[in-house]
């Protein structure tokens, strides 16, 4: 595989066009469609259950049906990241980054990555801790391979471990959020382009 080494620009084939990068996509959606589906029957089948218990076990199983329900909305939102993340590999080549994944004190993983625009600073996101979230255990594990990445840390990133495995989105709150502040200062020309590329939120 063909990555761009050089850490400080965007230089090179984008993502998308490197051998391996749609393989990886198209698992990561089959993977994340087949939980969705996973949770939908779970909720039709808790249905089911719960017409067939007695009256007064109903009020509970109501309980469990939201949760369920909640669960499985989630998952279904999850699969529209795949369409983010396939603008992101069309637009930005993959980068390499060592020691770009910590653990914060809440158990977060927290991804520092450098300012494509200033290389001497780094900017952060985070994807909060939780059980079925693969980044989570392995921060948890100690992560200390080299990290993959394609796409502007300032916005939106793809992000995975070296041979394509475990494809995971990063955000920026401020990147696709109407209700906050977009992004202003220290961006180049080409990093406003390709930001709106990716249908990012960039201030005038």
């Amino acid at each position: 595989m063909t990555l761009n080494l050089n850490k400080q620009g965007c230089d090179g084939p984008v993502a998308w066009d490197t051998p391996g990068t749609r393989c990886a996509l198209h698992r990561w959606t089959a993977r994340n469609l087949a939980k969705s589906l996973a949770w939908v029957a779970l909720w039709w089948g808790t249905l089911y259950l719960t017409v067939l218990l007695p009256t007064a076990a109903v009020a509970l199983m109501v309980l469990v049906l939201v949760r369920i329900g909640i669960l499985a909305i989630l998952a279904l939102g999850r699969l529209f990241r795949g369409w983010r993340m396939r603008r992101i590999l069309a637009v930005y080549p993959w980068r390499q980054q060592s020691g770009a994944v910590r653990i914060t004190k809440a158990k977060d993983a927290l991804f520092v990555l450098p300012d494509p625009d200033s290389p001497e600073t780094t900017v952060s996101l985070k994807v909060a801790a939780g059980l079925f979230r693969s980044w989570s255990r392995e921060t948890l594990k100690g992560y200390d391979e080299e990290l993959w990445y394609a796409g502007d840390p300032r916005f939106a990133c793809v992000v995975a471990k070296p041979g394509l495995r475990g494809l995971g989105y990063l955000v920026q709150p401020t990147a696709y959020n109407p209700r906050t502040s977009p992004r202003r200062k220290g961006l180049s020309a080409e990093a406003r382009r390709r930001a709106r590329a990716i249908g990012a939120r960039v201030a005038d």
